[in-house]
């Protein structure tokens, strides 16, 4: 009878425990490979759900995904002033959205849809990005040139940092 009631707390313990692997909670890594775990909370000094930073240099064009509340990766590291497409696809039933307040960027991705998007790194620093629909559940990422994605070494808050908008750092009012 012991046996019987100790054998389905066990299982449970064992699915947790295998599900609970995978994120350290701390602040986004600038030198981790695109991994597809949650690798950090904050990009820009905006909550996020960090899936793994790309090496763009020298790149013209990038894929990125948007699913569930994430962009994937959701770091691109490049050089300053490097213009780049970003080619968002829509891996989720649901829309999503690409914005960049400091350069005019707001682009609607209907689901299993994709769209382009021209964008320049920020000088210095890390230029955040988001879904509008939701930035609150921390749909963010960033173009990061120097310094921390967590917006700790070369980022600045937006001049209008509100929900709707800014969480841009270290790229001025350009």
């Amino acid at each position: 009878m012991r046996i019987r009631a100790v054998a389905p707390f066990t299982a449970l313990a064992l699915s947790l425990a295998a599900c609970g692997g995978g994120s350290s909670g701390g602040p986004s890594s600038v030198g981790s490979s695109s991994g597809n775990g949650n690798t950090g909370n904050t990009i820009a000094g905006l909550h996020a759900n960090n899936h793994g930073t790309a090496d763009v240099t020298g790149k013209t064009t990038v894929e990125i995904k948007a699913n569930n509340y994430y962009f994937q990766p959701s770091i691109l590291k490049g050089t300053p002033g490097q213009q780049i497409t970003l080619h968002v696809v829509n891996v989720s039933g649901g829309e999503h959205n690409l914005s960049i307040d400091a350069q005019h960027v707001d682009k609607d991705i209907d689901g299993h849809q994709s769209v382009d998007a021209k964008v320049t790194m920020p000088a210095s620093g890390t230029l955040a990005f988001w879904c509008a629909y939701h930035k609150s559940q921390g749909m963010v990422g960033g173009l990061l040139v120097s310094g921390s994605a967590s917006g700790g070494s070369g980022s600045s808050p937006s001049p209008s940092d509100d929900s709707s908008g800014g969480g841009y750092g270290g790229y001025g009012n350009g």
